[in-house]
């Protein structure tokens, strides 16, 4: 009987199936080390899910953890800043992706209360040169992994958000003698565009962007970007862009779907593939941008939601008899839009068509019970 691995997606009639949970199957031990981080959450493991297993699969998602446990458990509730967390992230990713260091370990020395001491030996055993800008930071914030006085208390979480909205405030045109609750008030009574653009530019006055979990992800364009390396260049060009223009002019861009048209008349030059597409109506977006965000985050109760939205009419959502259905399907898009020449807007159009088990296919190899999985109503006949 020919099966898929877990990992790769590839077929084969040679596979061997996981002893813990007898549902899904590897063409290797290397595929099924490698899948481990993710399928540790729907399999049967021979001990506890922890905080740590939560951190390893934000890493291999490239996504900063969202689980408050993990926060808390690893500093990320403590780091304030979306830059700090930022920092905080890549520390972890140089141990667990570069350092190849598991789970199971940092759980280890967060139990024992080590867990400064082995970041700091773990790092110096990698030459000063080579350790990246992220140890010397940690260096500086150790702080954010103790429960010393020197920790992070709910009131300093809380006034450094005020700091993000007030220095955003201020950077649009506010008054600096505006109160926090008079500023909050006045942005909650803004139109929704604006207060979009407003949440947008404490962001990026806070050197950050937002990530696939974030609501304004889609939005100004950065579904568009092929990866975090895409997203971050996007990043500092809205940085620079709103340096350029007034408030009023990001606002009426965006609203008016000519944000494009904003970069270009300040002289700043984009080369993101599909940002105009992304950009021209972020209230009519098509859904394959939704169906990436929905790919390739890790929420599962978000997830869960995300399959009532139209894209799960569009890709074949509705066509899963069962959870272990859904998340098949949801694996296919997430190793399509992880490949280095994804188009979304090719699998949008195959989408219109009646074809995306066809177009997908041509890319990537599949198990034929795609087909069934892929169809969808398209393309509508047409009304006389």
């Amino acid at each position: 009987m020919v099966r898929e691995c877990n990992a790769c997606i590839e077929p084969s009639s040679k596979l061997k199936r996981c002893s813990g949970c007898h549902k899904v199957w590897y063409c290797s031990i290397t595929c099924q080390k490698s899948d481990w981080v993710r399928h540790i959450f729907a399999c049967k493991p021979r001990r506890p899910i922890n905080t740590a297993d939560h951190l390893a699969l934000a890493v291999r998602n490239d996504l900063l953890p969202h689980d408050p446990q993990t926060c808390k458990d690893y500093g990320f509730d403590r780091a304030l800043t979306a830059e700090n967390n930022s920092k905080l992230f890549g520390l972890y990713i140089g141990l667990i992706e570069r350092m190849d260091i598991p789970a199971k370990t940092i759980n280890d020395w967060r139990v024992r209360g080590v867990l400064v001491e082995e970041i700091k030996a773990a790092y110096s055993q990698i030459p000063a040169q080579s350790r990246g800008g992220y140890f010397p930071w940690f260096l500086q914030n150790q702080h954010l992994l103790t429960t010393s006085p020197q920790a992070a208390t709910d009131s300093q979480l809380n006034d450094e958000r005020d700091i993000m909205i007030r220095r955003a405030w201020h950077f649009t045109g506010g008054a600096e003698t505006d109160s926090p609750e008079d500023i909050r008030t006045s942005i909650a009574r803004m139109p929704r565009d604006k207060r979009m653009c407003h949440l947008f530019y404490e962001l990026l006055l806070s050197k950050w962007y937002p990530a696939p979990f974030h609501s304004l992800w889609i939005p100004f364009g950065f579904c568009s970007c092929a990866n975090e390396a895409e997203e971050m260049c996007l990043g500092r060009l809205y940085q620079g862009l709103i340096t350029k223009c007034t408030f009023d002019e990001f606002c009426d861009a965006f609203s008016s779907a000519r944000i494009l048209n904003l970069f270009h008349e300040k002289g700043i030059s984009v080369n993101v593939r599909n940002l105009g597409d992304a950009l021209q109506g972020h209230n009519t977006n098509k859904s394959v941008w939704s169906l990436k965000q929905f790919a390739i985050r890790t929420d599962e109760e978000n997830a869960k939601a995300a399959v009532r939205s139209p894209f799960a009419f569009d890709y074949g959502f509705m066509n899963c008899r069962n959870d272990s259905e859904k998340q098949a399907l949801k694996k296919v898009y997430r190793t399509f839009f992880e490949r280095r020449d994804a188009d979304p807007l090719a699998l949008h159009d195959a989408a219109i068509h009646g074809n995306i088990f066809g177009y997908i296919r041509s890319l990537m190899k599949l198990n034929a019970k795609y087909e069934r999985l892929m169809k969808n109503p398209y393309p509508l006949p047409d009304v006389e």
